[in-house]
Order: C-alpha cells, then sequence, then structure tokens
C-alpha cells in the first residue's frame, strides 16, 4: 500500500505539478510538512477559501483568515498552522511545467514582501472556482491534462496578479526586467555556469546594481540566489529519481563531489544521501 502510494506521488511529479486539497485543517494527500519549520524545492501557491491560522514566512508572521493567497519560492523558510475550519489548497509545481512566456509569472514568487495577499470577498468564490477546476483535470490522468495544468496555472497566476498591490514594482519597472533576465539566464544556464562573472557580463550590469535588485525583491544576493536554484535541482533529483549522487553532481556540472556535498549540507542540513533518505522515509510514514 505505501509502495503504491509513494508510486502515484512519483508519477504526478513527473506532471511537475502536485495539488493538496485542505479539507478541515488537514491535507487530503500525503503533503504533511506544513506545521514545521521548512523550505520547498518548488514554487508554491497556499489558497485560503475559509478559515484561519498562522503562518510564518522568514520570520514574519501572518495571521490569515478565509480569501486569503500566500506565494512561496523554493528558497522561503515558513511554518504554516491550519485551524479546524480550514478549506483551500496547496499548488506545488516546478517552473519548467510553464513555457518561456508563462514562465514570467513566477516572478510573483520572488517579492518577498508580496508573499501575503488578501482577495476582495466578491472575488474568493470565483477564485475558488478556478483552484477546483485546477485540482479536477490534476486528478484525471490523461495526456491532455498536462496542457490543461500548465494553461489554467498560468491563467490563476496572471488573474493573483491583479489582486496583488504592484504600484511600487509598476514604478521600478526597469528593476523588474532586470530580475526577470537574471532569473531567465539562472534557469537557462545554471549547469555550466556558477560564477557570477558571466551573469554579469550577459546583462551587462555593474555587480553593485544585481545586488541591489536581487537583494530588494528577494531577500537574497544574486550569488546566494543561484546556489539555492542549484541545490533545489540537485534536491530534486534526489527525491525524485534514481541518479546516484556521483551521477547529479556529473549532471550539475560540479568540478568536484566534496564542493557539492559541503554546500548541500550546509542548506539543507544533511548529506544528500540522508536527505534522499528522509524523503522517502517522510512520504512512507503518511
Amino acid at each position: 500500500m505505501i509502495k503504491k502510494k509513494f508510486e502515484k506521488l512519483l508519477k504526478k511529479y513527473d506532471r511537475k505539478i502536485v495539488i493538496d486539497k485542505i479539507i478541515d485543517g488537514k491535507y487530503q494527500t500525503l503533503n504533511n510538512d506544513g506545521t514545521l519549520l521548512h523550505h520547498h524545492i518548488f514554487y508554491q501557491i497556499v489558497w485560503i477559501e475559509n478559515g484561519s491560522g498562522v503562518h510564518i514566512i522568514e520570520n514574519k508572521r501572518y495571521d490569515y483568515t478565509g480569501g486569503t493567497i500566500f506565494l512561496l519560492a523554493p528558497y522561503y523558510l515558513h511554518k504554516i498552522t491550519y485551524n479546524k475550519d480550514v478549506q483551500g489548497y496547496v499548488v506545488s509545481f516546478n517552473d519548467s511545467l510553464l513555457d518561456r512566456f508563462q514562465n514570467k509569472s513566477t516572478l510573483l514568487f520572488h517579492h518577498i514582501h508580496q508573499a501575503y495577499i488578501k482577495v476582495p470577498s466578491e472575488e474568493i468564490k470565483l477564485l475558488n472556482d478556478e483552484f477546483n477546476l485546477l485540482n479536477h483535470y490534476f486528478n484525471k490522468n490523461k495526456n491532455s491534462s498536462v496542457i490543461i495544468l500548465q494553461n489554467y496555472l498560468h491563467i490563476l497566476l496572471t488573474k493573483i496578479k491583479e489582486f496583488k498591490n504592484f504600484t511600487e514594482i509598476e514604478d521600478l519597472d526597469n528593476d523588474v526586467k532586470i530580475l526577470e533576465q537574471f532569473v531567465h539566464l539562472v534557469r537557462t544556464h545554471y549547469k555550466e555556469q556558477k560564477q557570477m562573472a558571466f551573469y554579469i557580463r550577459e546583462m551587462a550590469i555593474s555587480q553593485k546594481k544585481l545586488n541591489r535588485i536581487l537583494k530588494n525583491n528577494t531577500g537574497l544576493t544574486p550569488a546566494k540566489f543561484l546556489e539555492t536554484y542549484i541545490l533545489n535541482e540537485a534536491a530534486r533529483m534526489l527525491c525524485y529519481s534514481d541518479l546516484s549522487v556521483k551521477e547529479i553532481v556529473g549532471e550539475l556540472s560540479f568540478s568536484e563531489s566534496s564542493y557539492f556535498i559541503k554546500a548541500f549540507k550546509k542548506h539543507f542540513e544533511k548529506t544528500p544521501i540522508a536527505y534522499r533518505n528522509s524523503a522517502k522515509l517522510n512520504l512512507n510514514s503518511k
């Protein structure tokens, strides 16, 4: 039974998106990490239709009620508590699910000071209907569902953008374009280009300016953003592939296994092997 659940979850992750429904404060599927302080290797949308609780994101406390959205980038450290009256969804996805045009929507997640969004009361039911449809197609085992999921997710992100207060961001339109360019370059070249000199040269920008824009919008330096992106990719491979640590080191073009293991352990507080074992253990215990 446990093995079948694990294989089912792997199959879902192969589709690069997982949807957990929250019913009476509990996840309907296998995910149960919310009440622990943790971070993800996926982008995540937390939708609270009804109910209340507490969400701590990077040491900032949010006391939420119904009609709330949280947007979580992979590197955010957070802990969420659901009261028994909470109904909603958690949508976790890999940015590679979206095409190049749609992927711009993930910039919404990189503004740490705007992770919390309050949806107008007249929009709550309409938005929840969209999440219900996304969940419906997620649970259909058809090849066409992948394309539908991709487009529905993009529609959701487009709607969420309308709820965000982008006044400040619009005033800094050039900064947003620079952030978008950097994120795109990282997604495209993270395997072979691990030095910031490459990104600065490609963007024709000063190190100081890039540092300011990344720090203001994501809370991370460019170098830390790049390192986190690479290590999250490694964590995904450990969880959802049979590649050995040595093969992952080669796949990500690290020159030395020792450097990779040291960086991974510092970020996740576990060795790659321990991380893989604990990930499988956690899934099997749910």
